[in-house]
């Protein structure tokens, strides 16, 4: 008899197992192939005009912007945080079928006139890349956030506010140390003006960065890293090495899905 229950006990166990077994593994294939797009914009005009030294590379107008964040909501796109990624990464959330980050690089101030009021809109997420020495400031005719209302926009729960870097130079050209200063104290000035940050994220100016880089902000407490073009996949998403798509003037949010299915 004992020999019998025995029996069915390893039979149950081994059911349990199987079981669990199954469940972790289809858990850890539910995100395997799972594209994680994060588009790049900078900033934005009412008014094309009819030259651009860049190329309309980093110029768009809220209109297109609009037209961009509707067309993606359509065509059943979540806008996720940086801070939702990485608990995704984590292992402590799951990705939802088809993530996507919109990030605004240099801190203009066209980032709050025009597409803060889009964000609560349409309730959707976005991350702002400043450049902490050009806060309130105006530059070449370019006006800057200011503390206020990167504060404003941080409180909403829709925006994260995190580091571009102090200055805003080739970080592939500066010794390791230097740039390490750099960031540090771009997040120290960050803190003192909207509070400590539990996730420090990091985009390289230019996309340029070297693997002392990467690896001198890593131990220094940078808990992800942004630095060029291209895709991103959850099977293989490392924190420390972070692909966008920018997003040139006037670019359609159908040929932005384009772009997301046809990059790799």
């Amino acid at each position: 008899m004992k020999k019998r229950y025995l029996i069915i006990i390893l039979v149950l166990g081994l059911i349990i197992v199987t079981v669990l077994a199954i469940f972790f593994r289809n858990q850890k294939n539910k995100n395997a192939n799972v594209k994680i797009p994060i588009l790049l914009y900078h900033d934005f005009v009412e008014t094309v005009p009819d030259s651009d030294p860049d190329n309309f590379s980093y110029i768009n107008t809220p209109q297109s912007y609009e037209e961009n964040i509707k067309t993606l909501l359509e065509n059943g796109y979540k806008f996720i945080s940086f801070q939702e990624l990485y608990d995704a990464n984590n292992g402590k959330i799951e990705l939802p079928e088809k993530p996507i980050l919109v990030t605004l690089d240099d801190g203009y101030y066209s980032n709050y006139e025009y597409i803060f009021p889009i964000l609560k809109k349409y309730n959707v997420k976005a991350s702002i890349f400043i450049v902490t020495d050009k806060i309130g400031k105006e530059i070449d005719r370019k006006k800057y956030l200011n503390w206020e209302q990167c504060r404003e926009m941080q409180d909403s729960g829709l925006v994260e506010i995190f580091s571009h870097s102090k200055k805003h130079v080739f970080y592939d050209k500066l010794p390791v140390r230097m740039i390490r200063d750099d960031v540090i104290e771009s997040y120290k000035i960050i803190e003192e003006n909207l509070g400590s940050k539990k996730l420090k994220v990091f985009a390289y100016p230019y996309g340029a960065y070297t693997k002392g880089t990467v690896w001198s902000l890593k131990l220094n407490g940078i808990d992800m890293q942004v630095y060029d073009i291209g895709m991103n996949y959850s099977n293989d998403f490392d924190n420390d090495y972070i692909k966008r798509i920018n997003i040139p003037c006037e670019m359609t949010g159908v040929e932005i899905i384009e772009e997301i299915n046809n990059t790799n």
